[in-house]
Order: structure tokens, then C-alpha cells, then sequence
């Protein structure tokens, strides 16, 4: 074999997976960064007004709980599982990928509502927590993906900034507006919360996208 090869595992379960790790702690790095590179990446897309060391803390307790509760099926490492087992980079963008980032999701979802008071959040069992059937309709982070290139990443995080920058310009109504619906509260949330119709709402999310992709657009002449 290739002394570049990376190192595979045939992996078919937790246990099998946490045994490995605590066997080869180079392996389990290059699983957790890789993962975290992936996850984070996507987490700041959705959540442009969040710090990245909050996102980084999002991804950290969704790993830890995983690791405690080993609620993962088996199928979620048998699919796609290269004959040779996976690799750790592999295993990072694969149905265990799309586990994680659901679980960092919740757990971001779940900061913003205990710092903010404004977002509610109901897991797939109803009682606010993944379950182990999340992979079922977890992509893999790994499918087409520009985060798989670096200078697409750079090129990516570049108009984050960018969007995130024009998105603090904007009015305080418009902001508070727009926050919310990035953070994904249903449209009639949003108008109780804030006293509106759902009409209105619309209305001022319109306004605000349209101000956030001139700017936008202005920043990248």
C-alpha cells in the first residue's frame, strides 16, 4: 500500500468507531478536524450573526453527546463504506457527518433560545433532542459541496462576511426581522413575537433582502 494512503477502518458500529479512536488517536483527530471543518462551515452559512468560537462550542457538545450516547445506527456506517473501511476524512463528510451537524444545529439552535428567549426548538421525537433515527434524512455533508475545495471555502466565508457586514446595516426593525427568519422561526412566529401581521412580516423581509443583496453586490465591485 501507498505509504500516502490513508489509513482505513471497517467500521460498523459505535463501539467499533470508539475503540478505533482510542486506539489510534491520529486517526481520531483527523476524523474530529475534519468533521469540524465541514460542519462549522455549513453552521455559519445558516447562522450568519453567530461568533464562530459559538459555532465551534455548538459542533464540540454535539460530538461530545454523541460520544456519550452512542445513538447512531449501524446502517448510518455501513452506507457507502468503501470496501477498505473508511477513512477518517471520509468518515467525517459521510452519514456520521450529517448526524453531527444536525446534533451542532440543535445545539446552536438551542444557545441562541437560553441567550435570546426567542427561538423554539422540537427534535425529530418531539422532546427537543435528536434521536437515532436523525441519519434517515441527514444528507452527507460530503455530496457536492464547495467546502470540499479551500479556495471555495475562502471564497464562500469571503461573502459571509460580506452579507453579514450589510445585514448589521440595516435598520433595527428590518435586522430584527431578518435574524429571526435566518434562524429559522416559522413566519407566524415571528409577527406574534413581534407584534405583526404575517403580511407585514413578509413585507419587511423582502425590504431586507433586497437592501442586504445591493449591498452585497456593491461590496463585490
Amino acid at each position: 500500500m501507498n505509504t500516502l494512503d490513508p489509513k482505513r477502518y471497517v467500521i460498523n458500529n459505535v463501539d467499533a468507531l470508539l475503540r478505533i479512536m482510542h486506539a489510534d488517536p491520529r486517526y481520531a483527530l483527523e476524523f474530529r478536524n475534519k468533521a469540524e471543518q465541514h460542519i462549522t462551515l455549513k453552521l455559519r452559512k445558516k447562522f450568519f450573526n453567530t461568533s464562530p468560537e459559538g459555532v465551534v462550542d455548538a459542533f464540540n457538545n454535539a460530538l461530545m453527546k454523541f460520544l456519550q450516547t452512542r445513538t447512531f445506527k449501524d446502517e448510518g456506517f455501513q452506507h457507502g463504506q468503501p470496501p477498505g473501511g473508511w477513512a477518517a476524512h471520509e468518515l467525517a463528510v459521510s452519514k456520521l457527518g450529517g448526524y453531527l451537524y444536525r446534533g451542532s444545529l440543535h445545539e446552536l439552535i438551542q444557545m441562541h433560545r437560553r441567550t435570546r428567549h426567542e427561538v423554539r426548538w422540537t427534535g425529530p421525537d418531539g422532546d427537543g433532542g435528536p434521536d437515532d433515527t436523525a441519519f434517515d434524512n441527514a444528507e452527507d455533508v460530503g455530496d457536492p459541496s464547495p467546502f470540499a475545495d479551500p479556495a471555495h471555502a475562502y471564497e464562500h466565508l469571503s461573502l459571509v462576511k460580506r452579507m453579514r457586514d450589510c445585514l448589521n446595516k440595516l435598520s433595527d426593525t428590518l435586522r430584527a426581522t431578518m435574524f429571526l427568519y435566518l434562524d429559522e422561526v416559522p413566519m407566524e412566529q415571528i409577527a406574534k413575537q413581534q407584534d405583526l401581521h404575517v403580511p407585514t412580516v413578509k413585507s419587511r423581509l423582502h425590504a431586507a433582502r433586497k437592501l442586504v443583496a445591493e449591498c452585497t453586490r456593491k461590496g463585490m465591485d
